[in-house]
């Protein structure tokens, strides 16, 4: 039989590893797909199967690495986009289905940069299914061309695990089925060396061994995961179980830092996931929770928690305005200065200090009742369009479980009275950010105007109430987390929501965004604001916030007064008001200033300071009353990379003296001749054990044509100082040092060239 036909139908490792291999991958597909990242995951079987047997006869062929990836790459790339596009978009034809992929792409890119929750699933589809083609096809060409059985199972097997750890999903079945797979990989590689092994010395086989080390073989491999299944049900697994259960904190690590690439994955279960809110949102037809614990609040009563609020609607979602993030102290007024959305009238809100644990790391959001004031944990503020309002409040910090900050706020108690006389004399910064109307219909425009006429109302107050009743009470909409959206991609979403047959069900972003859009179309300044609606009280003065508890809501603006809080949503109750007497105007503004007098006082509080008893401050925050830590008690980060930086160049100058240290102690004509082979073994040419001094010395010699004077001073030296039995002289061990110091580069170089010629060639 020609050789390349025989290494393509009897290779080395046979078929049958080729079968191990593929349930290796199918136990990794079958994850990812239990995992639900994705709602649409049926593309990766084909993936995995292609890949490994692509990556079988490219590394069967003697064609070189530069030529296999790029054939690899793109093979993969057609592969990944047409079963993507053909499961995501089956109407259209392959043309059409890239297009719309690309879009989605572009799309997913500028939003994550714009700092938003992407909602389009077909980028995070088409990174599955490049993660699985390259885990796929390295295993099988390292298998199959390098005959690395370790490397293909240790990539496919950290692939899982990678996978079974960023989700809650049960997934142990399939890293049983997996280790059984791939220690039978393993014995089997195992017994072709062995077998390999007996034909180069020439020994007969019995041809019964092969069978008896297979049967005893799986006989362990079950035995083995029997008992492991075992231990992992009683108290010897305990140290596992707590090392497993640490990988909450990478993750949680992962979503801080890349929270909004992450949004939108359709897995309930993820660990990645999480609910954190960023500078924009998409409304995407869907919104899960769960029931899980988010952070715990000592507070008077219940409030809404805000950590972001939107000003621009696009349509189709909201974002907030560009502008600069502003870093405040802790303990520092969040705005020293003049905002006009400070309220002014010293009867409409009180002061207090709610404290804040957290529970489950959500990203940086830190969370805050009313209008906050003074926070006792370093802060970033978003001002939207550089202006003096509040955009999204982040902590300066990692907010890790267990710690917590405070925060002082003025909670409003305004009264409906006090809300009709507040009039309409907006500052002028609220009208430039909050009143923008460019992507409102104009039918959206006439179904308020004819909501608040049938109501009666004729102030902003009773117009904004009767547009949240009429949201909240009118049989048509019906609140569900799983809703329609419009067909056309360019259609308004409020209109949809108000008037098409199809529409009319949401969730809460579904009706803040409906009133938000609404009130601005009767010139009533809106925005709408994310974070968590009021807990359960677990006990007096305390709050428990579950991740069900994330919510949307409208807030509009009222001169004096600040923003209030209209709930539209028909799942929860709405906010109610004391009604007060009469119809109170508030104070003025003077020039545009706010008047001393009015200042919200710095040590006013008729709240109450909850803490928490396990309250821990965040890096840099501290309670009130408590002394404030000095910028030289707070640890710099950047000092700890320093430190590490340091220890790993003393580590690695450690290791180079004791390197050269080793051979201190040989001969002379020893430790050159042990130095030159201990440089040649590292380029990869270790000297045989049949091989002579002068044989070896002759092979190196070819390899650095320019150093064969070197190359043979120095194995002179090793025969005179084995064989001679007498000392040498200073002379010639001078001689064979400079010949050692002016090796040193050439074998270096040496090792660079054959290292890169085995990573660029064909077949070790």
């Amino acid at each position: 039989m020609p050789e390349p036909l025989r290494r393509f139908l009897r290779p080395r490792e046979g078929w049958a590893s080729m079968a191990l291999l593929l349930v290796m991958l199918l136990t990794l597909v079958w994850s990812l797909q239990r995992a639900a990242w994705v709602n649409h995951m049926d593309y990766l079987l084909p993936v995995a199967v292609v890949a490994a047997l692509l990556g079988a006869l490219l590394g069967l062929t003697r064609l070189s690495v530069a030529v296999t990836l790029p054939v690899a790459a793109f093979v993969g790339a057609g592969l990944v986009l047409f079963t993507i596009g053909a499961e995501y978009h089956p109407q259209l034809d392959q043309a059409g289905r890239l297009i719309l992929l690309r879009g989605d792409a572009l799309d997913w890119t500028r939003i994550i940069v714009d700092g938003g929750f992407a909602p389009q699933l077909s980028p995070y589809a088409i990174g599955l299914g490049v993660l699985m083609w390259v885990t796929a096809f390295i295993a099988a060409y390292a298998l199959y061309r390098h005959h690395r059985v370790l490397d293909s199972i240790l990539l496919v097997g950290v692939t899982l695990i990678a996978n079974m750890s960023a989700t809650f999903t049960d997934l142990f079945l399939y890293l049983v089925l997996f280790s059984l797979a791939a220690l039978l990989l393993w014995l089997r590689i195992a017994l072709v060396n062995r077998e390999e092994s007996w034909r180069i010395r020439r020994l007969k086989e019995n041809l019964d061994v092969p069978g008896q080390i297979m049967r005893s073989g799986v006989t362990f491999i079950a035995g083995s995961i029997a008992l492991a299944w075992v231990l992992t049900t009683v108290a010897v697994a305990a140290p596992l179980t707590s090392v497993w259960s640490n990988l909450d904190g990478l993750w949680s690590d992962v979503r801080n830092q890349f929270e909004g690439a992450f949004g939108g994955l359709a897995g309930t279960d993820s660990r990645i996931k999480g609910t954190s809110f960023g500078s924009s949102f998409r409304v995407a037809g869907s919104w899960s929770s769960r029931d899980d614990p988010v952070m715990t609040v000592g507070s008077t009563r219940g409030y809404y928690m805000r950590t972001v609020t939107y000003d621009i609607y696009t349509g189709h979602g909201w974002s907030s305005s560009d502008g600069p993030n502003r870093r405040v102290a802790a303990g520092d007024r969040i705005f020293p200065g003049y905002s006009p959305e400070r309220p002014l009238a010293p009867t409409s809100f009180t002061i207090e200090t709610v404290t804040v644990e957290v529970q489950r790391s959500a990203g940086r959001n830190v969370f805050t009742p009313g209008y906050p004031t003074t926070a006792f944990a370093p802060l970033v503020v978003h001002e939207p369009n550089g202006l003096p309002l509040l955009g999204a409040l982040q902590s300066g910090v990692v907010l890790e479980e267990g710690k917590g900050y405070q925060i002082t706020a003025a909670i409003s108690t305004a009264t409906e009275a006090m809300l009709v006389g507040a009039g309409t004399d907006y500052p002028p910064e609220i009208l430039a950010t909050y009143a923008g109307t460019a992507a409102a219909t104009q039918r959206t425009a006439d179904e308020a105007r004819r909501v608040v006429n049938a109501a009666g109302a004729t102030d902003p107050y009773h117009e904004a109430r009767a547009l949240a009743d009429y949201l909240r009470t009118d049989s048509r909409f019906t609140y569900k987390t799983v809703a329609a959206l419009p067909s056309d991609p360019n259609r308004d979403l409020v209109d949809f929501f108000l008037f098409d047959p199809d529409g009319q069900v949401g969730y809460c972003e579904y009706f803040a965004t409906t009133m938000a859009v609404m009130a601005r179309t009767l010139g009533l300044p809106a925005r709408v604001a994310v974070g968590y609606a009021p807990g359960e009280r677990s006990e007096p003065g305390v709050y428990q916030v579950r991740d069900k508890n994330a919510h949307a809501w409208a807030e509009i603006f009222f001169p004096g007064y600040g923003w209030q809080i209209f709930e539209a949503t028909k799942s929860i109750a709405p906010v109610l008001r004391a009604p007060g007497t009469g119809v109170v105007p508030p104070p003025p503004p003077a020039n545009g200033q706010i008047d001393p007098g009015r200042r919200i006082p710095e040590d006013e509080n008729t709240g109450t300071i909850s803490s928490l008893p396990s309250f821990e401050p965040v890096d840099g925050g501290f309670a009130p009353g408590g002394q404030r830590p000095t910028d030289a008690s707070r640890i710099n980060n950047g000092w700890i990379f320093v430190v590490l930086l340091i220890l790993l160049l003393a580590f690695a100058g450690w290791r180079l003296l004791r390197g050269r240290h080793r051979f201190r102690f040989l001969a002379p004509g020893d430790r050159q001749w042990q130095r030159l082979a201990f440089a040649a073994d590292r380029a990869g040419v270790a000297q045989r054990p049949s091989e002579t001094v002068y044989e070896y010395a002759g092979w190196l010699e070819r390899q650095i044509p320019g150093r064969r004077v070197e190359i043979h001073d120095i194995a002179d030296g090793k025969v005179w100082q084995s064989y001679s039995g007498r000392s040498m002289s200073s002379e010639v061990i001078a001689r064979i040092e400079r010949a050692w110091s002016r090796l040193q580069l050439p074998l270096l170089w040496l090792t660079l060239r054959r290292r890169l010629r085995s990573l660029l060639g064909g077949a070790s």
